[in-house]
């Protein structure tokens, strides 16, 4: 590819309609970390609903990872807010139940999946069984804005991020709205 593609914006606002239209078999999923390193973990997981219901919304006591400083001024998770948290091998059942066979949509999906495994690695817990989607690069594609650098389109920050996991998921489901409701 040499340059956007202005069928990709109509694909992504299709994209978007037809999450919403189906209102059903597909999660939004956001994660708050004890950093961005192989050995970081997952602090706080939030699942929204299509509907904007709260599925799920809970602090994560990490095993060996500390939140790293850069990380907590982001989020403001202290670790004394962690002490009595639940473990990921606590939470993994129901987060698997909750997910299994979904569509889990994430603004920036490696990020979010990577953690999460590496959670899960650290819990011998077993991964999310679901299928990923990436608002971010959805959100590229519709906004079709070209990074000849990286030959790709360029990645932008969520709008309204509330760097709280449950905010973030609500953040995301709002740019999907605004996505299907925008005109090709």
């Amino acid at each position: 590819m040499t340059g956007p593609d202005p069928r990709d914006r109509i694909q992504t606002i299709e994209w978007a309609r037809g999450l919403l239209a189906k209102h059903d078999g597909w999660l939004i999923i956001d994660t708050e970390t004890t950093g961005i390193a192989p050995t970081d973990e997952v602090i706080q997981v939030g699942v929204l609903a299509a509907d904007g219901s709260t599925v799920f919304d809970l602090l994560v006591r990490p095993y060996r990872a500390t939140v790293h400083p850069d990380a907590q001024r982001v989020h403001r998770i202290t670790p004394e807010s962690l002490s009595n948290a639940p473990t990921y091998a606590d939470i993994s059942p129901r987060l698997d139940a909750i997910t299994r066979g979904k569509q889990l949509i994430a603004y920036n999906v490696e990020f979010d999946r990577r953690m999460l495994a590496q959670s899960a690695r650290a819990a011998a817990a077993p991964k999310l069984s679901c299928s990923w989607d990436c608002a971010m690069l959805a959100y590229s594609r519709f906004v079709g804005e070209w990074d000849f650098r990286k030959n790709d389109y360029k990645w932008h920050k969520l709008p309204s991020a509330a760097h709280d996991a449950i905010g973030d998921c609500r953040a995301t489901l709002e740019l999907i709205q605004r996505i299907a409701a925008a005109s090709a």
